[in-house]
């Protein structure tokens, strides 16, 4: 007696033998969904018979792109199954060669996208960069878009200048950024110098031109607009030209701005309309000096004291010269200094050194420029300050200090009394 596998029940008629059982033709069906099989193919697992479409359900390998059970060919590609037509660039959905492609966080991509979503942009152009690039300033560029940014030519050697985040050719860098020669108008390249106004300059023009005798820059259309040669041999800038003082009308009035700054500090000379005053050139003052002319002031007060044995006569300011053609505030300083000489001589101040009666005279001349709202009487009064002569530089400086803690009538009595500041 022959039993059926799928029922256990006799069986008496038409059987299917399979798997190694027998079984009624109605019973020998998908363990899963129970239709019989009919005559169809079917699918073995652990001894039980499913339809093609259980099998591959239950036991067969899923793509990995849809979730479905995959029946036939399959690619294998990142650890996954996929049917064919899913194996796909994840952006694009194009299909891939599972031997050619780009993987990002267990996904495909094909190239051009896997560049565009990951790859290193170009900071020339902005575009995915694929194989060979260069790194400069930071960034990654194709090699043929690391360029100038002005004139779009590529750098000899990779060397460019950097200017903002941005590379430029030598010529436009200079020609872009670079300060500017006053003098030549042209960008600076290498060692420069910078004047007291300012102005930066190529430092050979330093050996090629003229300095002003007062302002110290150098003469030149683009800078001063030219300048002039004295008789004496000074050569003075078409700026400092135009205050120049060349009368003693306007050396008066200048001496009455002084003796006006003095009165606000209770320094007084009434006597001081009756000395007389003359301009001159370096020669003069030259040979009034005996030789070596004063290169600080260029100024001079001729006094004459007489005298009966050891007692004093009188004592007289025979004239105060003042070096000609030079600018409103530079005069100014002279004056102020040599109204300092005149003041001291008319009290009857002792004989001092050197450093002390320069010092004092200079600290009249920065008084008077301090009360000017100039520049140019600002870069004279530096000029005074930084002066690194023994006997004027620092004879103004001791004075000055010696002012910080005192009027300047106490101070000039002091001196007066001890010769000392």
């Amino acid at each position: 007696m022959v039993s059926c596998y799928g029922c256990k029940k006799e069986i008496a008629s038409e059987f299917v033998e399979a798997l190694g059982h027998q079984w009624h033709r109605e019973h020998f069906a998908c363990a899963v969904c129970h239709r019989s099989f009919d005559h169809e193919s079917f699918f073995e697992q652990g001894g039980d018979p499913y339809c093609e479409r259980d099998y591959f359900e239950k036991f067969g390998k899923r793509c990995h792109g849809c979730g479905e059970p995959i029946r036939g060919e399959s690619i294998e590609a990142l650890g996954q199954s996929w049917h064919r037509e899913h194996f796909v660039c994840t952006v694009c959905h194009h299909g891939l060669d599972h031997e050619q492609f780009f993987e990002q966080n267990e996904q495909p991509y094909c190239e051009r996208d896997y560049y565009e979503t990951f790859g290193t942009r170009c900071k020339g152009c902005g575009e995915a960069i694929r194989g060979e690039y260069v790194e400069a300033l930071g960034c990654s560029w194709h090699r043929q878009h690391l360029v100038c940014s002005i004139c779009r030519q590529p750098f000899a050697d990779n060397n460019f200048f950097e200017h903002d985040g941005q590379p430029y050719c030598e010529h436009d860098y200079y020609g872009q950024f670079a300060k500017r020669c006053s003098v030549c108008r042209e960008p600076i390249r290498g060692k420069f110098l910078t004047d007291a106004w300012d102005e930066s300059f190529c430092e050979r023009h330093q050996q090629e031109m003229e300095q002003c005798f007062s302002c110290s820059r150098l003469i030149c259309t683009n800078l001063t607009g030219g300048g002039v040669r004295y008789e004496d041999g000074r050569e003075i800038c078409n700026i400092c030209r135009t205050t120049a003082i060349d009368d003693l009308d306007q050396l008066r009035r200048l001496l009455d701005d002084v003796r006006a700054t003095m009165l606000e500090h209770e320094i007084r000379l009434e006597a001081l309309d009756e000395i007389p005053l003359r301009l001159a050139g370096l020669d003069d003052l030259d040979q009034l000096a005996g030789g070596g002319t004063p290169a600080i002031e260029a100024g001079m007060t001729l006094t004459l004291v007489t005298t009966s044995g050891d007692r004093e006569i009188s004592r007289v300011v025979k004239e105060v010269v003042i070096l000609y053609g030079l600018p409103r505030e530079h005069t100014v300083s002279i004056v102020a200094h040599e109204f300092g000489h005149v003041w001291c001589f008319l009290h009857c101040f002792p004989e001092l050194s050197k450093k002390t009666k320069e010092g004092l005279c200079q600290l009249f001349a920065y008084i008077c420029l301090s009360q000017r709202d100039s520049a140019e009487a600002r870069y004279h009064m530096k000029t005074i300050a930084d002066n690194l002569d023994p006997e004027y530089g620092q004879g103004f400086r001791e004075a000055k200090q010696a002012l910080s803690s005192a009027t300047l009538t106490s101070l000039l009595e002091r001196v007066r009394q001890t010769g000392e500041l």
